[in-house]
């Protein structure tokens, strides 16, 4: 299985080297190509250099703007680079103005601000932004632990409670302090959130919360997936919970005889087509298709 990952592209290879043989030095030469090769390459020539945009636009259209684009590169595992650091401050610059009020009497989504505060910490950038959105984010924890998209909204959603749950670990891992305990102590409650659901279920009456979050595609975008909460937490270091194994057990059942997982069908939006598996060499023009 090994060895058939590593046909793959070159960010497939830093993932294996890095999740599965855990070998950093390894792991490095990989990384070091992403933004040459595969992947990596082809996001990279796709922006535009002059606006510093993908898509021609900075949040939508969905999903090929700046804002995915960047999401996608940092979860691809790009080392940052100058294009990569450009447009994440654009994106700050553009999203989060006002200490976040959009409009009169309208707050920045929070599951959007999440993904922000966690695209620009993974850049390195230096903004009093970054402080302004972990704020913004800390005094609008509901009472269950959890975020929801909704600042008045009185209960979380797993969506934006994951992507806060991801921004706050970029935001430590790559040496920022501001709140820094205040952080710590916000996430043991909103992981309990997601804990008690089992993932995946409702905790009043059991049943599945809604039946994409089964589905696991990529790249996941800002849906939730049982998947993404999998790899949330083994990156996290947390240990195993039996409240995770029906979730595991999900999984495991995907698995063919080969031991390959059967690509489930993605969001449809917007993509470019050379990411089409079934058109592989085609030229980087606009399709309404499934991804991957």
């Amino acid at each position: 299985m090994i060895e058939w990952l590593n046909e793959g592209d070159v960010a497939v290879r830093y993932w294996v080297a890095r999740d599965l043989l855990e070998d950093p030095k390894l792991a490095k030469p990989f990384r070091e190509k992403i933004e040459t090769e595969g992947w990596g390459q082809k996001y990279l020539l796709l922006r535009d250099s002059k606006t510093m945009e993908w898509g021609n636009g900075i949040y939508s259209p969905k999903w090929i703007s700046t804002h995915y684009r960047l999401l996608e590169l940092k979860n691809l595992g790009l080392i940052p680079n100058r294009e990569y650091e450009q447009s994440a401050q654009l994106l700050l610059d553009c999203m989060w103005q006002n200490q976040g009020l959009v409009r009169k009497g309208r707050y920045q989504d929070m599951c959007v601000s999440a993904m922000i505060l966690s695209i620009c910490s993974y850049g390195k950038l230096l903004s009093e932004k970054l402080s302004e959105i972990v704020d913004y984010i800390l005094k609008s924890q509901k009472e269950d632990g959890g975020w929801n998209c909704d600042r008045v909204s009185q209960k979380s959603s797993l969506h934006t409670t994951l992507s806060v749950l991801e921004a706050f670990r970029e935001f430590e891992q790559n040496g920022y302090t501001y709140r820094l305990e205040d952080i710590r102590r916000a996430i043991p409650g909103s992981e309990a959130f997601i804990l008690r659901k089992h993932l995946f279920r409702s905790c009043h009456f059991g049943e599945v919360i809604y039946p994409g979050i089964l589905i696991c595609p990529y790249p996941t975008k800002w849906q939730y997936d049982i998947l993404r909460a999998l790899e949330y937490f083994a990156k996290s270091g947390y240990a195993f919970d039996a409240r995770m194994e029906e979730a595991l057990n999900i999984l495991i059942g995907r698995f063919d005889q080969s031991g390959k997982m059967p690509v489930k069908k993605a969001h449809p939006n917007l993509v470019f087509s050379e990411w089409n598996p079934d058109d592989p060499k085609a030229e980087s023009t606009l399709t309404e298709c499934w991804w991957f």
